[in-house]
C-alpha cells in the first residue's frame, strides 16, 4: 500500500505540467486508425508489461464475453490519460504530454480527428451549446487560480480561458488553501462548481467540516454566490469524478467522501449525500443521506433511475485503517465494494456478486438497458461486471487483458 507522500510524488511526476496556451492540429496517420464493426464500444484500456504501464483506446462489440485486449486492436496513447465523450467524439487527454486528441468513428475506422495542447482539464461537463466546459485545478500549490475553459469539439481547440479564484468568499485560514474542483453542472443559466480545500503542496486537508458549491452565471462566468452545508464534509476528492449526479427531475445529489483512503488527512464529518433541488442555489435542508451511519464511506457513483444510484463504497473500518494512505487509488488494494443506494428510502445494499476490488482514478460507470457496467480488478484478475440495480445482482463479463477499463463509450 502506497503512502500518501509516495503517491503524491508519483502523481506529480506523472502529471507535472508546463503552462502551454497555443493550440495545434495533429495529422492523422495510418497508425491512428483501426477498423471497427458497425456498432460497439470504445474503451480506454490500461495495461501493464514488464512493470510499465501503457494505455490504449480499443474497440469491442461485446462487454460480457471474451477478452478486452490491445493485441492487434486499438490506438496506443502516449501518456497518463483521462477520457471524455461529447456526441460522437471521444476526447483522450494525455496528462503526460499535455495533448488532447479527439477520436471518432468514420468510414468504419476509429481515427484521430485533430488535437490541441492544454495546461490542465480536470473537471469536464458538456454545455447546452455543444461544447465541453472544463475547470482546471491549482496543481502543486503554486497558484490559487483555477481556469474556466471552453473546448470546441468540432475544431478541437480551446476557444476561451478565464482565470478564477474559487476561494472568493474566504479570508484568513481558508484563503491560504487551494480549492480543488471536484464536480460541475450547468442549469438554467447558472454554473455550479463543487470543490474541497487543501494545501496544494502537501495535500493536507485541514478544513473538512463543510460542503461547498460556488455558483456563476453561464456563459458569462460571473460569480453569483457560494452555498454550503455543515452536516457533512467537502464534496468529492482528487480524481473521484463523478461527485455530482442528476436525477430525472433535475435534482442534483452531491457526494461527500470524507475518506482517509481517498486522500483526506482527516475526516471530521460523516460521509454522505446532500441534495440540491432543481433550479435552487442552496442545499435542501430536509435531506441528508448519511451513508456512514450504514457502515460505509461513499466514494463516487452514478444515477441509474427511479431514485437509485450505483456507488463504490469503502467500509468504515477499512477506511479508518487506511490512515490517509490514498489506498482508494491502489488498483491492487481490494478495499472497494459496489452498493445500490436508494436515494428516497436512504437504504444501502451491497452487491455481493462483485468481489472486493482496487480503485482507479476517474472511475467509469457505463449504463445500458438499465444495467451498469464497471471495471473490477481484485489484484489477481480483472473483469468487466454488469450490475442490475433493480435486484442488486451482478454478472461477471469479459476478461480485461490489463489493469482496468478507464472509459466506456458506445458508438
Amino acid at each position: 500500500m502506497k503512502t500518501k507522500s509516495t503517491l503524491v510524488i508519483a502523481v506529480i511526476a506523472l502529471l507535472g505540467m508546463t503552462s502551454i496556451t497555443s493550440c495545434k492540429k495533429k495529422k492523422t496517420t495510418e497508425e491512428d486508425e483501426t477498423l471497427v464493426p458497425a456498432s460497439g464500444y470504445v474503451l480506454g484500456l490500461k495495461t501493464t508489461s514488464a512493470g510499465a504501464e501503457a494505455e490504449y483506446l480499443v474497440t469491442s462489440t461485446d462487454l460480457m464475453s471474451g477478452t478486452i485486449s490491445a493485441s492487434g486492436n486499438g490506438i496506443e496513447q502516449m501518456g497518463w490519460m483521462y477520457y471524455h465523450q461529447i456526441g460522437n467524439k471521444y476526447l483522450a487527454m494525455d496528462y503526460t504530454n499535455n495533448i488532447c486528441t479527439g477520436y471518432e468513428i468514420a468510414n468504419s475506422t476509429l481515427s484521430s480527428a485533430g488535437s490541441f495542447v492544454f495546461d490542465r482539464l480536470d473537471v469536464l461537463t458538456n454545455d447546452p451549446g455543444g461544447n465541453v466546459f472544463a475547470v482546471s485545478a491549482p496543481w502543486g500549490g503554486g497558484s490559487y487560480d483555477c481556469k474556466f475553459q471552453t473546448v470546441n469539439p468540432n475544431s478541437m481547440s480551446i476557444t476561451s480561458t478565464q482565470n478564477v479564484l474559487l476561494n472568493v468568499m474566504y479570508n484568513d485560514t481558508m484563503a491560504q488553501l487551494n480549492m480543488w474542483p471536484t464536480g460541475t453542472y450547468i442549469n438554467n443559466g447558472k454554473l455550479y462548481v463543487s470543490y474541497y480545500p487543501l494545501h496544494g503542496a502537501s495535500w493536507d486537508t485541514p478544513k473538512t467540516d463543510t460542503a461547498y458549491v460556488n455558483v456563476y452565471t453561464y456563459p458569462g462566468l460571473n460569480y453569483v454566490t457560494t452555498f454550503k452545508d455543515s452536516r457533512t464534509g467537502p464534496i468529492g476528492y482528487y480524481g473521484g469524478s463523478p461527485a455530482i449526479i442528476e436525477d430525472e427531475n433535475g435534482n442534483h445529489y452531491t457526494i461527500s467522501t470524507c475518506s482517509l483512503a481517498a486522500g483526506y488527512t482527516q475526516a471530521t464529518k460523516p460521509s454522505g449525500i446532500l441534495r440540491i433541488n432543481s433550479g435552487q442555489q442552496q442545499f435542501d435542508n430536509s435531506y441528508f443521506f448519511n451513508t456512514e451511519a450504514l457502515g460505509y464511506k461513499i466514494l463516487t457513483g452514478a444515477y441509474v433511475g427511479n431514485g437509485k444510484m450505483i456507488a463504490r463504497v469503502v467500509p468504515n473500518s477499512v477506511d479508518a485503517q487506511s490512515g490517509g494512505s490514498w489506498a482508494a487509488f491502489g488498483i491492487d488494494v481490494p478495499i472497494h465494494q459496489i452498493a445500490i443506494l436508494d436515494l428516497n428510502s436512504q437504504t444501502l445494499q451491497i452487491v455481493n456478486d462483485v468481489p472486493a476490488h482496487g480503485g482507479q482514478y476517474y472511475t467509469p460507470f457505463y449504463m445500458e438497458n438499465g444495467k451498469v457496467f464497471i471495471s473490477v480488478n481484485t489484484g489477481s484478475n480483472a473483469y468487466i461486471y454488469r450490475v442490475d440495480p433493480s435486484n442488486g445482482t451482478a454478472q461477471q463479463g469479459a476478461a480485461i487483458d490489463g489493469k482496468s477499463i478507464q472509459c466506456f463509450f458506445k458508438y
